[in-house]
């Protein structure tokens, strides 16, 4: 489980990364007057920040649960006796 974690953060590393990237790429469009095309890389990089939201927010919740399982029902012990 904690491996899925951790490639959960390797993909969130990348989309950071990426938007590094984009960022280059938006001055260089900038430069070459190429609108349309910022529009474009703009869409992209709020797609890529909504995901990284979602999967930093499931690392979150999800990480620190170490009673993952079945929970155990205190009104259902006398089925047990």
């Amino acid at each position: 489980m904690e491996q899925r974690f951790v490639f959960l953060r390797e993909v969130i590393a990348g989309y950071r990364i990426r938007l590094q990237e984009m960022e280059r790429e938006v001055v260089e469009l900038f430069t070459a007057n190429q609108l349309s095309a910022i529009s474009a890389c703009m869409g992209e990089k709020q797609r890529i920040v909504r995901l990284m939201n979602r999967l930093e927010q499931f690392i979150v919740q999800w990480e620190d649960k170490g009673d993952v399982g079945i929970a155990h029902d205190p009104k259902r012990e006398h089925l047990n006796t």
